[in-house]
């Protein structure tokens, strides 16, 4: 089910990125170049110059992530199993998954460990058995991980002794797909032209027009709404710092209000926490969160886990956002 509303999400944003900006500009007087002679050359030229910078941005960001990050992640690996840091971990669940291949029982586990602080954590993983008569990711069985001391390589874990490989087929039809974007939108770029030049020229762009809005609305999207996302539901940048670096402890809800501002109908609500981290101190520590209807219940709470930085008391977060 998770992976249906990945997908539905996916075509609801990609449908008003662009079908939608086509459908009113061709369907409106936009689209409709008026005895005036359209837009002045030097603003035309500028807004075509816009766009083409838009798309090339977009294009070489699909090329890296569809083609060039496969390789990226294949050398980090690699490299994790080369430099990094092992860890003992406990099998809490295992979940067989639909397999990829002959031979192989995919699984989702979730394990138990400690960071590099000694505090325990938990952390999910998809793996592919190509020995399941061993029985090695059963519930309760000890599995070493390798992690990235720094947690900077993508992805920043991954299982001691694991194959790791690139599939050409899948590489060569991400390569085919990201020519055939390229021909799509230089062929648009030919058939405005031919349409709409009217023997004046790029004259006919202008702000609205879709080779301008539409990889506008994609970089926003893309960009924006992770931004908006990040703000409104209070998860930090650092995560992955706290995670692994940070110390655990119950805070004191001192209070807990709601901001005003909602996300699917969710309220947003401000924490005012206070804890005592390990050698006895007191801080005070304001957060905000996006708390679900059904667990408003948080906010009477005494108390609520957080984790927090040792070298940096001032940075916190809810334990159920950072395991989450």
């Amino acid at each position: 089910m998770k992976g249906f509303w990945n997908y539905f999400w996916f075509i609801y944003m990609l449908f008003f990125a662009i079908p939608f900006p086509m459908l009113i500009y061709y369907n409106t007087e936009y689209g409709v170049i008026d005895g005036d002679g359209g837009t002045a050359p030097w603003l035309a030229l500028t807004w075509l110059a816009v766009s083409a910078i838009l798309w090339i941005i977009l294009i070489q960001g699909w090329f890296r992530k569809w083609i060039i990050l496969p390789f990226i992640m294949r050398g980090n690996i690699l490299r994790l199993l080369k430099e990094g840091v092992k860890k003992n971990a406990r099998v809490l669940t295992s979940k067989e998954l639909p397999a990829e291949g002959k031979d192989v029982v995919t699984r989702e586990i979730t394990c138990s460990l400690e960071n590099f602080c000694g505090t325990g954590i938990t952390e999910q993983l998809t793996v592919n058995d190509t020995k399941p008569e061993l029985n090695r990711y059963d519930v309760g069985k000890t599995i070493q991980l390798l992690i990235d001391g720094k947690l900077k390589a993508v992805p920043h874990l991954t299982l001691d002794g694991v194959t790791v490989g690139i599939k050409a087929g899948r590489i060569i039809m991400m390569c085919l797909a990201w020519l055939l974007v390229v021909a799509a939108i230089v062929g648009y770029y030919v058939y405005s032209y031919m349409l709409e030049n009217h023997g004046r020229g790029w004259r006919f762009m202008a702000f609205y027009h879709p080779l301008l809005l539409c990889p506008l609305i994609l970089l926003v999207s893309r960009i924006g709404f992770g931004w908006l996302l990040k703000l409104f539901i209070g998860t930090p940048d650092n995560a992955l710092q706290l995670k692994y670096y940070g110390l655990r402890t119950d805070a004191q809800i001192v209070s807990a209000e709601q901001t005003g501002t909602y996300i699917n109908e969710q309220p947003q609500v401000r924490f005012e926490l206070r804890y005592q981290d390990d050698l006895g101190k007191t801080h005070t520590a304001s957060l905000k969160k996006i708390v679900p209807l059904l667990d408003l219940g948080m906010t009477r709470q005494e108390s609520v886990p957080v984790f927090y930085l040792k070298e940096n008391p001032q940075q916190v977060a809810f334990a159920s956002d950072i395991e989450g």
